[in-house]
């Protein structure tokens, strides 16, 4: 189950970084995930922060840490996460962007109950391969396949949209599918 945690909770940090305009690169993030797991009645909360930088016109770096926990009929799960990712974004048409994420990840998880606990650190890679583009001045849509391979794989497909309410401020939502992980988050950005 560890393992399992691991793996789902990467696809809520590495969600995708958009913002306004001229889809920049250049911002910070701070959000609300909710985590629920298909056959099992337990489900996480947790809060991220989260910055992007570019490196170059095309090149950017993008920083993440997810804090999440859950209790459930006297189990207590706790799960921190760490990202590193490495980006290229490509324009392919006039507000949208191909973009590829290459990232190194860091996660501890832990469950506890009255019968003891176990915990589990783990690293890997994780690769992200999509699109980022404006539907109008205001919106902007997100849409991506991400392979995340910790001590088990998943493929999880991420959709998000976000509302610009000036230039350097917007609210998003998401959500990250894979057959057995639903991901749903909301998240505050300030780009800079």
């Amino acid at each position: 189950m560890t393992k399992k945690l691991i793996t789902l909770l990467v696809a809520a940090a590495f969600t995708g970084t958009v913002s306004a305009s001229d889809l920049s690169y250049d911002n910070f993030t701070i959000g609300y995930n909710q985590v629920d797991l298909d056959g099992a009645s337990f489900d996480l909360d947790g809060f991220n922060l989260g910055a992007s930088f570019s490196l170059s016109p095309e090149w950017y770096v993008k920083l993440d840490t997810l804090m999440s926990s859950g209790d459930e009929a006297g189990v207590d799960v706790d799960f921190d996460l760490t990202t590193v990712n490495f980006g290229y974004h490509m324009p392919m048409s006039n507000g949208v962007d191909f973009i590829a994420e290459l990232g190194y990840v860091g996660a501890d998880a832990e469950v506890s109950s009255q019968f003891g606990s176990d915990s589990n650190d783990d690293s890997g890679a994780n690769l992200v391969l999509g699109f980022r583009g404006l539907a109008t001045d205001n919106f902007e849509w997100g849409l991506n396949v991400q392979y995340a391979d910790l001590d088990e794989s998943s493929t999880f497909i991420n959709l998000e949209g976000r509302y610009y309410f000036t230039d350097s401020f917007s609210l998003g939502v998401r959500g990250s599918f894979e057959s057995d992980i639903n991901i749903y988050g909301i998240n505050a950005r300030f780009d800079f």
